[in-house]
């Protein structure tokens, strides 16, 4: 009796990128310092022009959140009202205006618009169980209704509250919309009453100016003394900063430098008079930035309206883990994506929104609670001018099968000197490798040179391990220019996978005593490969299949192994079986199929040979024990 059981190798499984990010660049220890953006030595003999930027928030109509373009609301809420400029998608269970519908009355309405969406509800893409729910009487507003149905009555013609369901799809449906009050669908479904793009354009100018502002504060040690160097934050560092009354105190650090942050002491609380402006800067890492927000103590959700967090280059963020967040993350070109069940307290200024990604079961991630704390200050600043033109030159490493980012790709940054096209290393006028050393990719795939314009080209130098080097390996020319400085230039470089080698798949023998199950020891096997083309096994004859190897006899677990295997058709071949046992009619077993990396097992069994006869007139004659 034959039993084949089938173990096909384990998938791999590519996490989100999203759950991949980290401070990459980190290796890249020899990136060019701007000392304009720092604040600091030749940046302070430049001319200082006061600007007034007043609220950045303002154009938002009060909404807690706006985003630009797309938002997933996937866990858990939203205390305040939002607003998305594209379209909507939605986890199981998430609440919208839980304690403050906003202040915006669309023309005709009764109740504020606690739900604004620019574009269309994704039905679709949401949990299949979802519900999310507006609160406090609040209304909704979506600009394209083609993939909903909007419901005032249920299926019995009664009214109701208002939902918002899949198109076609009933009362009651998951994944729906649901108000806390009766809305007519004639005003849910209006468009146009925020024009977002241009807002984010304003947006991104303010960010722009706000990211010219002198630093102001000064890093202090846990003793409350100035840390020794302004641009060395060491990870874990206790940083304590005090404010100065009656002006816009501003801080400058770069993305690592704010991750190596172990808790952030304000000795001062930020008032409307003292507020506190952040600027996070991530052309180091190319604008990509993974976010572990510190503890933030002496501060709360009562100074959160005066706290604001601007990311002017950023345009990929993910908040990773950390402390909640007191302020306004202020991201005009940046998707965020939230990670860290602690909680957002202030405004969601940015590009798009992934508040908590919905897996593939349905269920979100728990990305914690926005805390309703609209930004409440009027900013202004002396700034820097001009600004410097130095700009983040970065390229990606990236699978070429899957497009996931690859840690381990050495490469060397060189610039465009000799006026010869291309890229030249040697010969007697080369160009010129720029200072710093190799780059080495970490998690997120990314090198980076902050530089200043000019043209550039990447050499990968090492590809990560298993995968080849590219052919050719130059990757550009990148031209960086005053113009496009602020948000760098950059290039992605694949990688194909080294060739392995196929014979990777195995097929186990276990032999067994066919009445008791015992474990067979002594049991040959050869294996074939179908070779011929003819269907069966074929041993000899002008065109047999192929043997594989050397015999192979089972060990005292009644298991041989025949391994390497390159995918295929295989036969079994018993040819010699344990003392006592007889030789199957059939020897031949088959055919079995080898895929890629399969662990196949071939369970066989023996029958005994005779081992004695009756007695006459039925007397008993005594038979040798199994196993004598």
């Amino acid at each position: 009796m034959e039993k084949t059981k089938r173990r096909s190798a384990a998938p791999r499984v590519f996490p989100a990128r999203s759950a991949l990010l980290t401070a990459a660049g980190a290796a890249c220890s020899g990136l060019l310092a701007t000392a304009a953006l720092a604040g600091a030595g030749p940046a302070s003999a430049l001319a200082r022009v006061p600007v007034t930027i007043g609220n950045p928030v303002a154009g938002n109509n009060g909404f807690g959140v706006v985003t630009e373009n797309d938002a997933t609301l996937g866990s858990t809420e939203s205390e305040g009202p939002v607003a998305v400029g594209g379209d909507l998608t939605y986890g199981e269970g998430y609440n919208v205006a839980l304690n403050d519908t906003g202040t915006f009355v669309a023309p005709g309405d009764t109740q504020p618009t606690a739900l604004l969406v620019g574009g269309a509800v994704n039905h679709a893409g949401s949990s299949p169980t979802g519900v999310l729910r507006v609160l406090r009487g609040g209304y909704v507003k979506i600009g394209d209704t083609t993939t909903s149905d909007i419901l005032t009555q249920d299926e019995n013609g009664a009214s109701v509250n208002t939902q918002v369901v899949a198109d076609g799809a009933s009362y009651n449906s998951t994944p729906r919309i649901e108000l806390t009050t009766q809305q007519s669908a004639a005003s849910v479904a209006q468009s146009g009453l925020m024009d977002f793009t241009s807002l984010f354009a304003t947006y991104r100018d303010r960010s722009d100016t706000m990211d010219t502002c002198a630093t102001t504060v000064t890093l202090l040690d846990g003793n409350n003394e100035p840390l020794p160097d302004q641009d060395v934050i060491p990870p874990g560092t206790d940083v304590h900063i005090a404010l100065t009354e009656g002006r816009t105190n501003v801080v400058r650090l770069t993305g690592e430098q704010l991750n190596n942050i172990g808790n952030l002491t304000f000795l001062d609380e930020p008032d409307a008079d003292t507020p506190v402006l952040f600027n996070i800067d991530t052309t180091a890492t190319g604008g990509v930035y993974a976010w572990d927000v510190p503890n933030l103590a002496g501060v709360s959700g009562a100074n959160a309206p005066y706290m604001l967090w601007n990311f002017a280059d950023a345009t990929d963020i993910t908040i990773v883990e950390g402390d909640s967040l007191e302020g306004t993350v202020y991201a005009p070109r940046a998707l965020l994506t939230d990670l860290d069940p602690s909680n957002i307290e202030g405004d969601i200024i940015v590009r798009e929104l992934v508040a908590g990604p919905i897996t593939g079961a349905g269920a979100p991630v728990n990305a914690g609670e926005i805390h309703y704390f609209p930004f409440d200050a009027d900013l202004s600043c002396d700034t820097i001018d001009p600004r410097p033109s130095d700009g983040a030159v970065s390229v990606e490493k990236t699978d070429a099968e899957t497009g996931e980012p690859l840690a381990g790709a050495e490469f060397v940054l060189w610039e465009e000197t000799n006026g010869t096209e291309g890229l030249q290393t040697t010969g007697t006028s080369p160009d010129t490798r720029v200072d710093g050393g190799a780059c080495t990719t970490e998690d997120l795939g990314i090198c980076a040179r902050v530089v200043p314009p000019g043209t550039y080209y990447w050499q990968e130098t090492a590809a990560p391990d298993g995968y080849e080097l590219p052919d050719p390996s130059v990757f550009g020319p990148l031209v960086l220019t005053e113009e496009n400085a602020q948000e760098g230039v950059s290039v992605v470089a694949t990688n194909e996978r080294m060739l392995q080698n196929p014979g990777t798949g195995t097929i186990e023998v276990v032999k067994t005593d066919a009445k008791t199950g015992e474990e067979l020891p002594g049991a040959v096997f050869e294996l074939w490969e179908e070779t011929n083309g003819t269907e069966g096994l074929q041993q000899d004859g002008a065109g047999p299949d192929t043997r594989v190897g050397a015999g192979c006899s089972t060990d005292a677990d009644g298991s041989c192994v025949f391994g390497d295997l390159e995918e295929g058709t295989y036969y079994l071949v018993e040819t010699d079986v344990p003392e006592g046992y007889e030789l199957p009619a059939d020897p031949v077993t088959g055919p079995y199929t080898v895929d890629e990396d399969d662990e196949i097992t071939v369970e066989l069994e023996n029958e005994r040979g005779e081992h004695g006869k009756g007695g006459k007139d039925g007397e008993d004659c005594e038979e040798e024990p199994y196993g004598g």
